[in-house]
């Protein structure tokens, strides 16, 4: 008789590897006078219903099974077979109807059985409700020590992002299922990811897409929290979701234990990022899948929805569908086009930023404006010194504005961070005006919503297309339109400002 192999071994088994398996196969055929056959092998891979991976060799063993071609199949145990008795009662009969013996060998003992024999097949039966019923009463212990430890405010398994670990000697205090004492666990912040965590959420708060942060840390090489992967709009809508950046402990889904370890998000902020994370409706916007650069971003001038892109007439335009309106479109080019040049005249501008920064302290502002107004006045000074009969010679003139010109940079730089808006933070308003095209659709969107409302106007039917139909649009700060500051320039059929 020709004898094949399943061995498996799970994560947990102790000494029970499949080479020790196949060894000892191999002793059982030579004593019993069977002609070792095929082997079937699945290597740390669980049998229960909570297992997540499938068996490759199993699946393959009962097409074995199926084409007649087996004879007797050997197991370490019937728990090698399986530990479900749904599965382990329909490999049974699959055994029985081919006529299949089943050979049950381990340490102590070998027994041959037949499933077309009623009482080896109850036998078989019942040691596969033992081997089910064992694996429920090891996840129920298990559960019950996860529970408790989660209750006792241990950190999780996986490493939340943003901290790290210090680990202690096992402690009395806490005692796993097993028995066994646990180590002292103290997790705190890591301040170099918990500052990218923070940035994250500022960022979103702000508008900025969600994908568009992923492309910037995968573009600066900021490795992941696993150090697999890379990042992703979903991967940061869900780290943002996370109630342990507020410190807390969560198991099942809900927070278990509060103010565990250290916060690195506070409450409000995360409450905030919550309620926009989680809105009904909400869509998170990747770069890919952002096609126009003013959906969403362009509001109707009759009932002040947001315009979307429609298929019109052979051509893309902006529509409104809110609520049924449907009283307002225009052309998609024109409107990106016009747009466009209206933005980036408007990054070009100096007094263009502090024009829409919503929230930057006042005391902050003022301060950084005298410094530089300080240091610009000194190098006026120095100017004006130079050209006296008997100033200083251009020699000394040259040399102190060298020491002066660093002083300008850093103080405009300064007063440029704390103008420019949350959206546009990290950027430089004139790279954005000089590189517009290249940058992706999803940031020159977030742009254009930090900057200006845009407002696009009914018009009746027939009339061309104008510019002056975004005349009701405004920069953010400014109290007047576009149409009052293109009629104050004097240009009645549209200007750049």
């Amino acid at each position: 008789m020709r004898a094949d192999l399943y061995a498996r071994k799970s994560r947990k088994d102790q000494g029970r590897s499949v080479d020790r398996q196949e060894r000892q196969w191999r002793r059982d055929c030579r004593e019993i006078g069977a002609q070792p056959g095929r082997i079937f092998a699945d290597p740390d891979l669980s049998a229960s219903r909570y297992a997540r991976k499938s068996r490759p060799d199993y699946a393959q063993l009962l097409e074995h099974i199926s084409s007649n071609q087996c004879e007797m199949i050997s197991l370490w145990e019937v728990t090698r077979g399986s530990r479900q008795v749904g599965e382990w009662v329909h490999f049974l009969d699959l055994c029985r109807d081919r006529g299949v013996l089943i050979r049950i060998f381990d340490d102590s003992e070998q027994t041959t059985y037949d499933p077309r024999r009623q009482r080896d097949r109850e036998f078989l039966i019942n040691e596969g409700i033992k081997a089910e019923a064992e694996v429920e009463r090891l996840r129920s212990r298990v559960s019950v020590g996860i529970v408790d430890a989660a209750e006792q405010g241990r950190p999780p398994g996986p490493l939340l992002y943003g901290y790290t670990r210090i680990y202690g000697p096992p402690t009395g205090t806490s005692v796993s299922a097993s028995g066994n004492r646990r180590r002292e666990i103290t997790q705190v912040v890591d301040e170099k990811e918990a500052a990218i965590v923070r940035q994250l959420a500022r960022d979103t708060l702000a508008g900025l897409p969600l994908q568009t942060q992923a492309n910037r840390l995968n573009a600066a090489g900021v490795p992941t929290g696993s150090g697999r992967g890379v990042w992703t709009g979903e991967r940061i809508n869900r780290l943002l979701r996370n109630p342990g950046y507020e410190g807390h402990r969560v198991h099942g889904g809900r927070v278990v234990a509060e103010g565990v370890w250290p916060a690195i998000l506070d409450s409000e902020t995360a409450a905030q990022l919550r309620a926009l994370l989680e809105a009904p409706g909400r869509r998170n916007h990747a770069d890919s899948s952002l096609a126009h650069q003013l959906s969403g971003a362009v509001l109707c001038g009759a009932c002040r929805g947001a315009l979307r892109v429609k298929w019109m007439h052979g051509r893309n335009r902006y529509q409104c569908k809110h609520r049924g309106c449907f009283k307002v479109s225009g052309p998609l080019p024109q409107m990106d086009e016009a747009v466009k040049r209206m933005v980036v005249a408007r990054l070009r501008q100096p007094d263009a930023v502090p024009a829409f920064t919503p929230g930057v302290p006042s005391v902050q502002l003022a301060a950084a404006r005298q410094d530089l107004r300080r240091l610009m006045d000194r190098q006026a000074e120095l100017y004006t010194e130079a050209a006296k009969p008997g100033g200083p010679s251009m020699a000394l003139v040259a040399a102190v504005e060298r020491e002066l010109v660093p002083h300008i940079d850093e103080a405009q730089a300064r007063l440029r961070a704390l103008q420019t808006p949350p959206a546009l933070r990290g950027y430089d308003p004139i790279d954005l005006a000089d590189r517009w095209d290249e940058y992706t659709v999803g940031e020159r969107r977030a742009v254009i919503m930090a900057l200006a409302e845009v407002v696009l106007s009914p018009v009746g039917r027939g009339t061309r297309w104008s510019l002056w139909r975004l005349g009701e649009s405004r920069w953010h700060g400014d109290d007047r339109t576009w149409g009052d500051i293109w009629r104050n320039a004097g240009n009645l059929v549209g200007a750049t400002l």
